[in-house]
């Protein structure tokens, strides 16, 4: 199964042909970050395997203001990869969450006041979340780029992901109420 990393990399170069540089601004621009993460390593490591198993191909640029720079062309194995990888991904059965659920799902064997800590710090970060994204809506609201209806999509699954834990949050803080430690 290809990784996350090389199906966002394949993804955009799918989209046009790019450098690392490029790629990671994109990344930012489409408000990516909400919904995956990706580090500059990470991206740079893809691009060198992909280019290596035939993927994608590049090609050296001449640098007007900097360095020269490799701009990456996605190839027909590449769409077929990306294509394989995106229906692996979406049909593949994952939790939503990760640390967070974890540290939740000890609330019955800690002492009472660190399972509200616990869960009153959960509320204070998708709080948080969810104000960021909907900020991030509001300030990208006047993007027309092609690829910002998708992003756009994803935030709004993030801010729904948000309204649905602290509705949860609020249930899961009642039931702790109601047990004994």
């Amino acid at each position: 199964m290809a990784s996350k990393v090389e199906i966002v990399v394949l993804g955009l170069l799918a989209e046009a042909p790019m450098h690392g540089y490029d790629l990671l601004e994109r990344f930012r621009a489409r408000s990516m970050g909400f919904w995956t993460e990706l580090s500059r390593a990470s991206v740079y490591q893809v691009l060198k395997r992909a280019e290596r198993d035939g993927l994608i191909t590049g090609r050296a640029q001449e640098g007007r203001e900097g360095p020269d720079r490799r701009v990456f062309r996605i190839t027909k194995p590449g769409r077929d990869r990306l294509a394989r990888g995106v229906a692996e991904m979406a049909g593949s059965l994952v939790p939503f969450d990760g640390p967070a659920g974890v540290a939740i799902g000890f609330a019955d064997v800690v002492p009472a006041s660190v399972a509200k800590a616990v869960t009153d710090a959960r509320e204070r970060a998708v709080r948080d979340l969810l104000d960021a994204v909907r900020t991030e809506l509001e300030r990208t609201v006047d993007d027309h780029d092609p690829g910002r209806a998708v992003s756009t999509s994803m935030l709004r699954r993030q801010e729904a992901f948000a309204e649905a834990e602290l509705a949860w949050l609020r249930a899961h803080r009642a039931a702790l109420g109601r047990g004994s430690r």
